[in-house]
């Protein structure tokens, strides 16, 4: 099979290809990153012998989008009870594929939320916990919130029963896996275009959670980003998950004044979440950024991450959601395909070789020789030492290649 898709790499990227030169002393054991140049024109760096930094594809035989995963990545607001949709839009400049609703299973269906986001050609997401009322089995009130929300015949999301987005459960993890896999059947009887998705609390989080319910129960998996400092915990958190399920930011926020130390940081924070949304976009199964607008100090009692009343954040956001890779609508998965996904982490070129991410290969199961190269504090393999795999550089799309 390995020999197969070689051979329809070779024939596809042939004119990209570069040549490997046999193994050279000297390579950098580390260099520096002032030295890389990422987003150049790679032909004219390498003409200089400069290193450059370029993204990495690869090939995925058959592999199937989860329910309305996107190739790109959703806009979508968490909005307080006080904030308008249709001025937060205005503001925004953008139509927005998501919005937020979040309910107890035993509250009132919010007709006139769901109906306008229907006039915003809006997707509603609705983070469910678990009823207030014990008069009847928590069971039979989510069969009738799933009949319900079923009548409307609208896609949408649910976030049922998550931990650390304020209403708490005393649940046990046994317990927790039945009442979701009883949910998850429940919506797909009465509401087949619901995805379903687990939220984890912890960046640290593994598939070995004790709540976490299942592959086949899980269409997408939610985590919480307060700020920019949590993105390398981020990163870790999605290289777990990436094979699996496409991944949602519930909901993203940049604190802009504290009551810790009782200081505004509007200008600092205006800068983070461009930053943000800039390096969110290259992580390819993160398939929807909600802005937790609604998370201000009412909510959280030390941080305000809310935007709509600062117009120089509103005017960040603004600017950071403006890129075509940026997404108002929902769209439909398509049928089993071979696709090129691209990598979060980025490849070196340098002196006519390619360096590969060892934990992408890991990623891609393919193993990695010994004699790792040290590039800003990561550990590479020179693309010359795999064989067996098409690893190629194509000069005009400024890209590696890596068929397996």
């Amino acid at each position: 099979m390995k020999i197969v898709l070689l051979l329809v790499t070779i024939i596809l990227f042939s004119a990209c290809a570069i040549d490997h030169p046999s193994p050279i002393s000297g390579v950098p054991r580390s260099i520096n990153e002032s030295t890389f140049f990422e987003n150049v024109n790679a032909a004219a760096a390498l003409e200089e012998n400069l290193p450059v930094a370029v993204p990495v594809l690869h090939k995925i035989e058959n592999s199937i989008r989860a329910t309305y995963e996107p190739e790109g990545i959703y806009l979508g607001a968490w909005l307080s009870a006080s904030t308008p949709q249709r001025d937060f839009l205005t503001q925004a400049g953008r139509n927005h594929a998501v919005f937020v609703h979040e309910m107890h299973a035993d509250d009132e269906i919010p007709v006139m939320w769901i109906l306008q986001c229907i006039a915003a050609m809006a997707t509603p997401l609705f983070v469910i916990h678990p009823p207030r009322c014990e008069e009847a089995p928590a069971g039979e009130w989510i069969t009738y919130l799933a009949y319900r929300l079923g009548t409307f015949n609208l896609p949408m999301f649910v976030v049922f029963y998550p931990t650390g987005l304020g209403a708490a459960h005393d649940l046990n993890p046994q317990e927790y896996s039945v009442i979701y896999r009883f949910s998850r059947a429940t919506f797909s009887f009465h509401a087949p275009q619901a995805a379903f998705v687990w939220y984890t609390p912890s960046l640290d989080s593994t598939t070995r959670n004790p709540f976490f319910p299942g592959h086949d129960v899980v269409d997408w998996v939610a985590v919480s980003l307060f700020g920019e400092e949590h993105l390398e915990a981020f990163e870790s958190f999605y290289h777990r998950f990436r094979a699996f399920h496409p991944m949602m930011v519930l909901p993203l926020g940049v604190s802009h004044f504290s009551r810790q130390n009782h200081t505004y940081r509007v200008p600092e924070a205006a800068e983070e979440i461009g930053r943000i949304y800039q390096a969110l976009s290259g992580f390819p199964r993160v398939g929807l950024i909600v802005y937790g607008d609604a998370f201000g100090l009412s909510r959280t009692n030390i941080d305000d991450f809310s935007i709509f009343i600062e117009e120089d954040l509103m005017a960040a956001y603004n600017s950071a959601i403006q890129g075509e890779h940026f997404l108002a609508t929902i769209e439909r998965s398509p049928q089993a395909t071979a696709t090129w996904s691209r990598d979060s982490r980025l490849a070196y070129l340098y002196d006519g070789r390619i360096y590969l991410d060892i934990e992408t290969l890991a990623d891609l199961s393919i193993p990695a020789p010994r004699g790792a190269v040290e590039i800003n504090g990561r550990s590479f393999i020179d693309a010359a030492r795999l064989s067996g795999f098409g690893i190629y550089f194509c000069a005009d799309k400024n890209v590696v290649f890596v068929g397996i």
